[in-house]
């Protein structure tokens, strides 16, 4: 539901009131402008005309308290079908990293499969090119030809036997091996095909998650701008001793008020991001700090938009200051205990440590995400994204939809979800397919 403030206002409470209307109005225009009306929602004029009924009164009452518990329903189911959206879609991208797991594990065995096919074959043809050179002296030749003494040329035979036999079973391994790269590369491309659905599924997911979404964002900013309104309507209804010019501006005073502890809620983000950001630039002039190897491209206190050096390129680092780093790759689930595709980098911080977009690009998502607890994902062309997990709601400082360039600070570390303990979850896909995000980054100058 859109912010609603009725147009057709009593006369005495425009000229009474129209002063603070537009002071608001120009302060604040994006949160009390003015909109059309909507179903469920009375005018001040209708309030007015109520009063002078009971059975009116009530009627408007009754309307304005099912609007009102409408209104909470619809913020709540808004925030359930994010909630669910962003699990269904961490399902749908686990699946496709389990996908990818198994065709690459696939592709590694195929590439094995047909270096020893190869390497069969070749030695297969290099003993046959050797009994077939002129001068090769076959036994059973020279005994019916009656060259050369029998005994010899018995033991000859025998010899020539097990050559023979060792002949035929380097065939048999050359067959086999060839046997191995048909089957293995029919698995395989069985296991790109699964990927190629499970990588539709996870779009599609991704589709519904960021809809929803967004469609919560809407929902919270409408109950935020329209329930102080309805709540000084039905005051106003119930109190005869409240004027209508009084309820008005009750009204107005909510969704100032509303407004204004929505704007200090952003700007008290904004201040904790740039206090934790001076106080990494201070603790890293005083010591500097050595990451945990594996090591991704050394933390940096230098500048550009905040996120440490930047490429040429227009790629940067996710986070200049961590304590620890776990690189991409299979591991054993610190809290399932199950083995599969770490499908992304770790960096453990304190909460509220900036995060910062890796390079510019357009955020397609940002909002609960099943054990990720929220996440942000950025898509910067050419199939390429890069995402941001763990973070608190309070810690996104940006929208789906939002244009964000590369370094700015668009979240602080967490630890909502599956998590040990504070840390930036950081991944790079291509296609949606999941690929080592450091070594991603050195590809594009960041080291």
């Amino acid at each position: 539901m859109p912010p609603i403030e009725p147009t057709t206002e009593p006369l005495r409470a425009r000229k009474r009131f129209a002063t603070i209307a537009l002071a608001l109005a120009i302060a604040l225009p994006a949160l009390i402008a003015v909109p059309a009306e909507a179903d469920g929602f009375p005018t001040w004029d209708e309030v007015e005309a109520a009063r002078s009924s009971e059975s009116a009164k009530q009627g408007q009452i009754s309307r304005l308290t099912g609007a009102i518990s409408q209104l909470q329903q619809a913020t709540s189911a808004a925030a359930a079908r994010a909630e669910k959206s962003g699990a269904d879609y961490q399902k749908a991208q686990d699946a496709l990293d389990d996908a990818s797991g198994a065709y690459d594990k696939l592709a590694r065995e195929l590439d094995d499969a047909r270096t020893e096919a190869k390497r069969s074959a070749e030695t297969v043809g290099q003993v046959a090119a050797s009994l077939a050179k002129p001068g090769a002296g076959s036994p059973t030749v020279t005994l019916l030809s009656g060259e050369g003494d029998p005994g010899e040329i018995l033991r000859g035979l025998g010899l020539s036997n097990q050559v023979g036999r060792k002949v035929a079973r380097l065939q048999d391994d050359a067959v086999q091996a060839a046997r191995v790269v048909t089957s293995t590369s029919n698995q395989a491309k069985v296991a790109k095909e699964a990927r190629q659905k499970q990588s539709k599924a996870a779009a599609a997911a991704l589709e519904e998650a960021t809809s929803a979404s967004r469609a919560a964002a809407a929902a919270e900013d409408a109950e935020r701008s329209n329930l102080g309104v309805m709540q000084a309507q039905l005051a106003t209804l119930r109190n005869d001793a409240l004027s209508i010019e009084e309820g008005y501006q009750e009204g107005v005073a909510a969704r100032a008020a509303a407004a204004a502890a929505e704007a200090a809620r952003v700007e008290k983000i904004r201040q904790a991001a740039a206090a934790a950001e001076a106080e990494r630039r201070r603790a890293a002039a005083a010591n500097p700090v050595t990451p945990a190897r594996p090591s991704p491209p050394v933390p940096s206190t230098g500048g550009g938009s905040g996120g440490g050096s930047s490429s040429a390129n227009g790629w940067t680092r996710p986070i200049t200051s961590y304590s620890f780093y776990q690189a991409y790759g299979y591991r054993m689930h610190p809290v399932y205990h199950t083995y599969k595709l770490h499908a992304g980098a770790d960096f453990s911080a304190g909460c509220g440590t900036p995060i910062y977009a890796t390079s510019a690009g357009t955020v397609t998502y940002a909002g609960a995400y099943g054990g990720y607890g929220n996440l942000i994902i950025i898509d910067h062309g050419n199939g390429v994204t890069s995402a941001y997990g763990h973070v608190f709601p309070s810690g996104i400082y940006v929208r789906a939809g939002q244009r964000v360039s590369e370094g700015q600070n668009i979240a602080g570390v967490g630890n909502a979800g599956v998590s040990t303990g504070c840390h930036l979850h950081f991944e790079v896909r291509r296609g949606g397919i999941a690929t080592d995000p450091m070594a991603f980054l050195r590809t594009k100058g960041v080291g």
